[in-house]
């Protein structure tokens, strides 16, 4: 008697354990689902109460555990936490479990209780489902914020961007915002502390490197790799391919641009006296694809260009050109490996300006901008910047150009306080007559920190008025790269090398510089070219980071800046 008790306990014993460890996709409910597929949560979070009362066993456990996350998702954190407390964890499967664990941690950080959410989000992450990463990851950046462990907090973002690259962006500048909160120990100890192929390694990299610190370890992207037909690299690291193709517009809307940028890398290219390779030029214009195609019937080992930046975002999303690249723009990812991006992107200077105005504690800023797209660029990116290193845009005032009286716009952006400083992402024009209105509202004296966008329309007997106005500008422009070829003589002779084809002409020096460098600065973090446009090296992302080097305004014509900025150089390399 007591042995048919026995097997008749173990066999119940044995039929709870099955239900408990019901499999998830045992488990339907295709009203319930349908109703999450469009969005409509609170009608879902019914859905599933209802297939709960209809269920028994881990089903109806099941079965509420969806309807508490509905209610989360739906934003009722009261319903999530009433239903979820009717769940018998222990009779849930395992991935159940970590959802329930998740529902838990998410309602107790809405509460402001981080101690209690930590151990619910303490899992080794290869124990994690693919499909619930997303989610965990997003849990424990929250966490770690919460905690104030803006390192850590940091590191969850990378995972997330690498996993959701649809939102890349909007994790880029959520993980600098919180690294720029480090001081240079704390960051310099932790960079230090992150096991190989760590995704923010990257990131941190980058923020080192802005601080002036070193790396503690070279960046895992792959060089481009020119193979063994090409001879070793000379001692500093030159080591061009031996055939380059370049993808530029050289006729069309965009020729002029391509032709300054064409002009400039020719100037590096006939300037070295070392081996060259052999260069040849393909007209996107006539399509890239053609171009790219005539570039591989020609054996090119490396492709500088294109220039337009939809185009680099197609060849890097495509990435199947099985070439290393110098794109010259940025795409709206990054290159792939053994590739690189250089640009001259308005992003860039909002930056350097931040950079500058926050390094000489000038927090409270007021920017004064103008509709175009460039200028609004860099007033994102500037306000951006600013705000991680601590400071804040008090005010923003965007000038009507079809109205010269700016005053009442000034005035009225003086409500949110007196500023430390100004920042000009203007024109020329613009520039000039808003320095002669500032006195009006006593703000002449203050920092004044502008663009390159005030090169636009610059006017030696009329610039004048932009006196005591810095900028991020071209060495090169100042005769400061002994190596390169003069500018102003070079200009009267080569129209490509003339006004706003200056820069470009500048930007072509460089891209010569970096092709015949990219193999030794992608595998040297540390490693620079002193360039026409700056100082420059890749960074962990293949991206080519240009040192902020500065100019003023003085007797109307730009000069550099005395603050050991802009200094002559023997054009050597790292």
């Amino acid at each position: 008697m007591h042995r048919v008790l026995l097997a008749v306990l173990l066999l119940a014993l044995t039929a709870c354990a099955t239900v408990a460890t019901l499999p998830v996709s045992a488990i339907e409910s295709p009203t319930a689902e349908r109703l999450l597929r469009e969005g409509q949560f609170r009608e879902a979070a019914m859905a599933w109460t209802t297939q709960a009362e209809d269920s028994r066993g881990g089903a109806r456990e099941f079965a509420r555990l969806q309807a508490a996350d509905a209610w989360l998702r739906a934003g009722d954190a009261a319903a999530a936490q009433a239903a979820l407390d009717q769940v018998r964890r222990r009779r849930l499967g395992d991935d159940a479990a970590l959802q329930h664990d998740l529902i838990n941690a998410e309602l107790q950080l809405l509460a402001g209780r981080a101690d209690a959410a930590m151990p619910l989000l303490m899992q080794p992450r290869e124990s994690i489902r693919s499909d619930w990463r997303p989610r965990w990851h997003r849990l424990r950046a929250q966490l770690f914020v919460m905690r104030s462990d803006n390192f850590s907090a940091a590191a969850e973002r990378a995972y997330l961007g690498e996993l959701d690259r649809s939102d890349r962006a909007a994790h880029q500048r959520e993980i600098e915002r919180l690294l720029a909160k480090l001081g240079n120990e704390a960051i310099a100890a932790r960079t230090a502390e992150l096991p190989a192929g760590h995704p923010l390694y990257p990131y941190a990299g980058r923020s080192l490197s802005q601080r002036g610190l070193p790396l503690p370890r070279p960046y895992q992207r792959s060089a481009a790799d020119l193979g063994e037909t090409v001879p070793p690299a000379d001692r500093d690291g030159y080591r061009p391919p031996q055939r380059i193709a370049a993808l530029l517009p050289l006729s069309g809307p965009l020729a002029a641009a391509g032709n300054s940028v064409r002009d400039g890398l020719l100037a590096g290219y006939f300037g070295e006296a070392r081996r060259r390779p052999e260069l040849r030029f393909f007209d996107t214009a006539r399509g890239l694809d053609a171009a790219l195609a005539a570039a591989r019937e020609w054996s090119a080992q490396l492709l500088v260009g294109p220039l337009e930046r939809d185009e680099v975002t197609a060849l890097f999303e495509r990435n199947d050109s099985a070439l290393p690249m110098l794109a010259l723009n940025r795409g709206s990812s990054p290159p792939p490996p053994g590739s690189a991006s250089f640009a001259l992107a308005p992003e860039d200077d909002g930056i350097a300006a931040a950079d500058r105005l926050a390094e000489r504690g000038l927090l409270r800023v007021l920017a004064i901008t103008q509709g175009d797209d460039n200028a609004q660029r860099a007033l994102l990116a500037f306000r951006e910047r600013l705000q991680q290193r601590g400071g804040e845009v008090i005010g923003e005032v965007k000038l009507d150009e079809n109205n010269p009286d700016y005053l009442p716009a000034l005035q009225a952006a003086l409500a949110g306080g007196t500023p430390q400083a100004l920042f000009l992402s203007l024109k020329a024009a613009p520039a000039r007559l808003l320095a002669a209105q500032l006195e009006l509202v006593q703000l002449a004296e203050l920092p004044r920190v502008a663009t390159s966008l005030i090169l636009s329309g610059s006017n030696p007997r009329m610039d004048g008025e932009l006196d005591g106005i810095q900028f991020p500008d071209l060495p090169w422009l100042h005769g400061l790269r002994s190596t390169l070829p003069e500018p102003e003589g070079l200009g009267r002779r080569l129209p490509t090398a003339q006004g706003a084809g200056a820069r470009l002409f500048a930007f072509g020096l460089d891209a010569w510089r970096l092709a015949a460098y990219l193999e030794h600065l992608g595998s040297h973090p540390d490693a620079s070219v002193l360039g026409a446009t700056g100082e420059l090296r890749i960074d962990g992302f293949g991206q080519v980071y240009r040192a902020p080097e500065w100019a003023v305004f003085a007797g109307g014509r730009p000069r550099p800046a005395l603050d050991g900025l802009l200094l002559p150089d023997s054009g050597g390399h790292d």
